[in-house]
């Protein structure tokens, strides 16, 4: 990218203008941009853009360019002239200017020219027909009013200036303001600021009055600033320039004034600076948007055809230092506005070590001496070294978890806690010098072999499960970790072990006690089964035969008689298949003597016809040899889940899939319909996911959902054969009682 900036270059400098006559000024620019411009054949391809600058924004014009680059594929050749000059509302000056660039670039005429701030569009709107006649305009960082007609061939983006909002903001900070003074000039486009900035206060003469501090920076500001009355805020407008920068400046007033005045101001720029607060127009998004524009009109749309854009957001920022300066409380803030300058509290500077420190509480001891022994290695004698070591030690006692240090050499330990004494009942004298195969404390011999390789080899070994042998022969479970560290030069493994046997044997009762009401229930579904079918089924069956018997004994002519009889016997004879169905839902005898398969397809044959649905059965792969609790817990869920799909799906095509592969036996029932959010029935009080789940936890099997409102639900549920035996040798070791044991059956 090549940048041409008028006005750095001495030769056509402001100044040269004056001492010189208009044709040699000309020369020399001239030939200023005939060395800086390189012929129009070398980049016959390229796009050429002509930024007109008011010697502002220049962060704002780099990142318009990127935008420009991003949205357009073709090369782009920039070039910046920089219009900030005392002289530049002169008109002589802008007849010279003009003219310089019509020679300048006649070899290179621009394809867009893009203006920066409101005078720079003035201008190229005014001498584009004299300079480049025909090339599109685009402009930015447009704060001003636009005419009513536009230009023809001019397009942009249009932003707020946030004078408004930054005087409501004041105000709202410090409400018993009763003046508010303007420091500006009326150099360029300051004198556009001023007249917005004095229309604003005119609208708010009943709460404030106006003071107007005009001119460039100097000690002179410093003394009218000095003279205000209290109770008086100022309105800091005076820009810092780019190039040419006085000895005595903007930002030097502004040093001065702000920690003796509150001050706020437009530009965010003035926040950290000593202004307490701005609110302005986003200048990111407007050059992001005017490098969009630019690369349509550089694409071939006309300007015309492509509206102004409105840029309307704007940033607002409070300086966290200011408010407390002039005590102004953070609750006065208003929400949306940035507050800025913060500075951080204790919590935030170290909050990932204080994180850290809870996390790894059981390695503080290891901790405490990495860190000192590295201190001890670069920085400190011996001395300091070895209070380290006492602190470790201290900690290393007093640690409530058990901590033992072995040699990685051959494992032997060197150091155990008292903790560890208390929880194996080996005293430290009985254990060191020795190896924890030796004292018999590792039950599995072959899982300490594989611990120590892992910490060799990892570095460190994270929550492993390991059972451990007191000293009285008692077996209790922990969870273990170690990690590799350096003492007196040779490589250890500080392990710790927690106890974790009380939880196991918790977990194993609850797990015991879902067994044993599952096989209650079972049970006691049983017995129902058989007195509904053998008892009463029977009897519902020799009432209806006495009934068809009495109907054929009573006389033809009683016709009512016989009807009535006749639907009497009906209703039994319905009433005997629905207490058979019943008792085949409690207890299905195909599946105690056929096995899974015929008992699933039956149950699906059955609803099917009962309900007048459509069920697809599939299955394969089911082996004959399956356990009773594994069949009786698939056939359960497939009841409820089928049930289910049955009464909330609202659809009548259901699949079932029951199949064995890779040592597991899988179900899968699946419908099309309504379907639900499964997490909000989890927090829900349902107990048909709840009785699925603890039937298959019983058989250490799985249960998965997938559903969503209005996607259909399928529910997957998985048990691996390979648990056969254990499960059986488990449900067997429970006693359950029969006969006249009484369980409430939910279904």
């Amino acid at each position: 990218m090549r940048g041409t900036v008028i006005g750095e270059e001495p030769a056509a400098t402001p100044e040269s203008f004056s001492s010189l006559s208009r044709r040699e000024s000309l020369r020399v620019l001239l030939f200023v941009l005939l060395v800086l411009v390189p012929p129009a054949a070398a980049h016959a391809a390229q796009k050429n853009v002509l930024i007109l600058s008011g010697g502002r924004g220049r962060v704002s014009i780099n990142q318009m360019e990127s935008s420009l680059r991003a949205h357009f594929s073709g090369p782009v050749n920039f070039s910046i002239v920089d219009l900030e000059n005392p002289r530049f509302e002169q008109k002589a000056y802008q007849d010279n200017l003009a003219e310089a660039l019509r020679t300048g670039y006649a070899g290179e005429i621009p394809d867009l020219i893009v203006t920066v701030a409101d005078p720079s569009l003035h201008f190229a709107a005014q001498y584009r027909d004299k300079m480049f006649p025909g090339v599109p305009i685009v402009f930015m960082s447009q704060s001003m009013p636009l005419p009513e007609k536009m230009w023809p061939g001019v397009t942009g983006v249009s932003s707020t200036s946030g004078i408004s909002e930054t005087i409501d903001l004041a105000l709202r900070l410090q409400p018993d303001t009763q003046a508010i003074a303007v420091v500006t000039d009326v150099a360029g486009s300051d004198k556009n600021w001023l007249q917005e900035e004095q229309s604003e206060l005119l609208r708010r003469r009943d709460k404030v009055r106006e003071i107007d501090i005009i001119g460039p920076a100097s000690p002179e500001t410093l003394e009218k600033v000095a003279e205000l009355p209290p109770h008086t805020i100022l309105l800091f407008q005076l820009y810092p320039h780019d190039s040419n920068q006085p000895a005595f400046g903007a930002l030097d007033v502004l040093a001065v004034v702000s920690p003796r005045v509150p001050t706020y101001s437009i530009l965010p720029a003035y926040v950290g600076r000593g202004a307490i607060a701005s609110a302005s127009y986003d200048p990111t998004q407007d050059a992001v948007l005017v490098g969009q524009l630019a690369a349509r009109v550089l694409s071939g749309e006309r300007p015309d055809d492509i509206p102004i854009v409105r840029n309307s957001h704007l940033v607002s920022s409070v300086d966290w230092g200011q408010l407390h300066h002039w005590n102004i409380p953070e609750s006065a803030v208003p929400a949306g506005v940035r507050i800025v300058n913060r500075e951080p509290t204790l919590w935030e500077q170290g909050r990932k070590y204080f994180l850290a420190g809870i996390a790894i509480m059981f390695a503080q001891a290891l901790l405490i001496l990495a860190l000192f022994w590295q201190r001890a290695r670069r920085r400190r004698a011996e001395i300091e070294l070895g209070k380290s070591e006492e602190k470790f030690s201290k900690a290393f006692r007093r640690s409530p978890l058990s901590i033992t240090i072995v040699r990685a050499t051959d494992d032997r330990y060197l150091d155990v806690n008292e903790i560890f004494e208390r929880l194996t009942g080996w005293t430290r004298d009985e254990v060191v010098g020795r190896t924890p195969l030796e004292i018999g404390i590792w039950v599995d011999r072959d899982q300490r072999a594989a611990f120590m390789s892992r910490v060799l080899t990892e570095g460190h070994v994270r929550d492993t499960q390991v059972s451990f042998r007191r000293k009285d022969g008692q077996i209790r479970t922990g969870i273990g970790s170690a990690e590799l560290i350096e003492l007196h030069g040779e490589q250890c493994a500080l392990s710790v072990i927690a106890d974790v046997t009380e939880r196991k044997l918790a977990e194993e009762a609850m797990a015991s006690f879902s067994s044993r009401l599952i096989e209650a229930q079972e049970a006691e579904r049983t017995r129902i089964a058989r007195e509904l079918h053998d008892d009463i089924n029977q009897r519902l069956a020799m009432v209806a035969v006495r009934l068809q018997t009495t109907k054929q004994s009573l006389p033809g002519s009683e016709e009512e008689t016989n009807l009535s009889l006749e639907r009497a016997a009906a209703e039994i004879r319905e009433l005997g298949n629905d207490i058979q169905a019943l008792s085949h839902r409690l207890h299905s005898s195909k599946l105690e003597y056929l096995g899974l398969e015929a008992a699933a397809s039956g149950f699906c044959r059955e609803l099917s016809e009962r309900q007048n649905i459509n069920i697809d059965f599939r299955c394969d792969g089911i082996p004959q040899d399956l356990s009773n609790e594994i069949a009786l817990c698939l056939f359960r869920v497939l009841q409820e889940a089928l049930q289910n799909a049955v009464k909330y799906s609202g659809v009548e095509a259901f699949e079932v899939f029951l199949m064995g592969a890779s040592g597991s036996i899988e179900l899968r029932v699946h419908d099309s319909g309504a379907g639900f959010d499964p997490a909000s029935v989890n927090n829900g009080h349902g107990l048909g996911l709840t009785s699925m789940k603890e039937r298959l936890r019983s058989v250490n099997g799985e249960l998965s959902i997938e559903s969503k409102p209005g996607h259909g639900t399928t529910i997957h549920a998985r048990v691996n054969r390979c648990d056969e035996k254990s499960i059986a040798s488990s449900v067997a070791s429970i006693p359950v009682s029969h006969g006249t044991a009484s369980v409430d059956v939910v279904s």
